[in-house]
């Protein structure tokens, strides 16, 4: 069984990583910077959350090309 390219694909995960290296960049600036503790609670957790989002489309692409060729295979051969 081979894989698709995008199921093994390297730049989508150097993306991954590096979208994730600088979401936790910009979270270390925020707590180093900020004083206010409601704009440092709130940006912090909106970065925070950038980076599930991140890991978690990093961790779904693999999974939403084998839900395409299943999708593909439920509507059959094309004529």
């Amino acid at each position: 069984m081979s894989q698709t390219v995008e199921v093994r694909w390297l730049w989508r995960r150097i993306y991954a990583c590096a979208a994730t290296l600088l979401n936790s960049a910009g979270v270390a600036a925020i707590i180093w910077r900020l004083s206010d503790p409601d704009a440092l609670k709130w940006l912090g957790l909106s970065l925070v959350g950038a980076n599930v989002v991140m890991a978690t489309l990093y961790l779904a692409g693999a999974t939403v090309t084998d839900w395409a060729k299943l999708a593909a295979a439920a509507r059959g051969p094309r004529d």
